[in-house]
């Protein structure tokens, strides 16, 4: 495997006290599919040596697409599926594909914007269960958005995501029982009382199974709030200095005028892993991360800098072991003995 140095320039981050490890990181070389030119990589979940990953193209006109990719980490190459959900036809079975693994360890997707839950057959097949995570016979505490997010599932037709109000309002750590067809909260999601829309709380949920317990890290605040099932915090970690101007609230772009934090995260059974940028969006491709690993108790385990690639998603192989979306290239990226 060839490996790139890990090298300090100038405009890169420094990592913060405590614990810090560093990296090295390697491109992955693509094969089997090529790829369009991407425009943005919304998700990336992996399973095994499997990559399961969504994309908007240049051109794609907001559609969203899943592929599968196998990681060949002896010979640093990864190995590309055609679109998943793709029919005979040219269509697709879903337009907003999210992948996640099921309880016994099958690959499930569910369409985001109308809660429909596919099988994967023949490696790309989606295939219609006939179940929905939320749908209209579904009793809801509340009016629910469709779209949702960061699905996980708990136990057999257990599940728990994040979950919107209609029209901007507020958003919630939920749980859907599909034999009752129950949805329940767990929480609500936000900084603070003052910010209850889920635009300044925009951020990304990760669950443990083995601690059954759920970190949500939040995008525009230096946080990483981690609650039980019962919704109880267990701690709220703080991995930064606040920099979020209320006064953006009244703007558009509100995500361009205000410092980003953690932009993805990512776990394992034992660690949290926050991608945390610590600038403008506009600023990305000139500074390299820090990666946050944190214990599902909330304790700042480690941290990961000096990364020469701006990156834009994460997903964890393993504990030492993670998978990155630089833009423009897939990196490994392995943590070298302290």
């Amino acid at each position: 495997m060839k490996i790139l140095p890990i090298i300090a320039l100038t405009l890169f981050i420094s990592g913060c006290a405590n614990a810090q490890s560093t990296t090295t990181a390697s491109k992955l070389e693509i094969s089997g599919e090529p790829l369009p030119a991407i425009r943005h990589v919304t998700d990336m979940k992996v399973f095994g040596d499997t990559l399961l990953f969504v994309f908007e193209c240049e051109d794609g006109y907001g559609q969203r697409l899943l592929r599968r990719a196998t990681i060949d980490h002896a010979d640093n190459i990864i190995n590309i599926s055609p679109d998943m959900g793709k029919r005979e036809d040219a269509y697709y079975a879903s337009y907003m594909p999210y992948p996640f693994i099921s309880d016994n360890g099958a690959i499930r997707v569910i369409g985001q914007d109308d809660c429909e839950i596919f099988a994967v057959e023949n490696d790309t097949e989606l295939v219609r269960t006939r179940q929905y995570l939320m749908d209209g016979n579904s009793t809801v505490p509340f009016p629910l958005s469709q779209y949702v997010q960061d699905v996980y599932m708990t136990n057999p037709d257990r599940y728990v995501f994040i979950g919107r109000e209609p029209n901007g309002g507020r958003q919630y750590a939920m749980t859907a029982d599909l034999i009752t067809s129950k949805i329940d909260t767990v929480r609500q999601i936000n900084i603070s009382p003052e910010l209850q829309t889920w635009m300044p709380n925009a951020g990304e949920m990760v669950y443990s199974d083995k601690h059954d317990r759920l970190a949500f890290a939040y995008k525009l605040h230096p946080v990483v709030e981690i609650f039980d099932t019962d919704g109880k915090i267990i701690k709220s970690t703080k991995i930064g200095e606040e920099t979020f101007d209320p006064k953006s609230l009244d703007e558009a772009d509100l995500e361009a005028l205000n410092i980003m934090h953690t932009v993805d995260v990512t776990s394992t059974p034992d660690y949290i892993y926050a991608l945390n940028w610590s600038c403008n969006y506009s600023d990305a491709a000139n500074y390299a991360p820090t990666i946050y690993k944190i214990d599902w108790n909330g304790n700042v385990i480690d941290r990961y800098f000096n990364i020469p690639y701006p990156l834009y998603r994460i997903a964890a192989l393993d504990d030492s072991t993670m998978i990155g979306w630089t833009g423009k290239d897939f990196v490994l990226l392995e943590k070298l003995r302290q």
